[in-house]
């Protein structure tokens, strides 16, 4: 058993690193549970739809953490030298990723603009994920032992 001053052999289940993870892991799974739901009660159209939906959730969230580590690795370097601001490139991914996002929910619509509704639906994953992961929390913190 580790003592107080030593590091802890596993990470915590409450670390930073560990949250993100669960909510990338949520984030696919309900995704994934949404559109085999939605292509069973309406059809493989709709259950395509909200994959489009989640899929973009997720690459929204894993490319916005991408680009802010960036952002935020070049803020932090500026505090052991000269003050350096982020370079206009990764400035322009971090915005980049709405434009993208927003060019494949149209060309969604102008292909099947009947499924508006489950490619939203699909985007609800991310937040879905983020609740899913705030009761894991809740949990842990009620609890002394984590749930394995």
């Amino acid at each position: 058993m580790a003592s107080a001053s030593e590091p802890p052999d596993e990470p915590s289940y409450l670390s930073p690193e560990a949250t993100e993870r669960r909510v990338r892991h949520l984030t696919l799974i309900i995704t994934c549970a949404m559109a085999v739901g939605a292509g069973l009660v309406w059809e493989a159209g709709v259950g395509a739809g909200v994959a489009v939906g989640g899929g973009l959730a997720y690459l929204n969230f894993v490319w916005m953490r991408a680009s802010l580590q960036s952002i935020v690795a070049t803020a932090a370097a500026g505090d052991a030298g000269p003050a350096r601001r982020p370079s206009r490139l990764q400035m322009a991914k971090f915005f980049l990723r709405w434009m993208v996002i927003g060019v494949v929910i149209w060309l969604s619509i102008q292909v099947a603009s009947g499924l508006v509704v489950a490619i939203v639906c699909g985007l609800f994953a991310l937040p879905l994920a983020v609740v899913v992961e705030a009761l894991v929390q809740v949990w842990y913190g009620l609890n002394d032992e984590p749930v394995t």
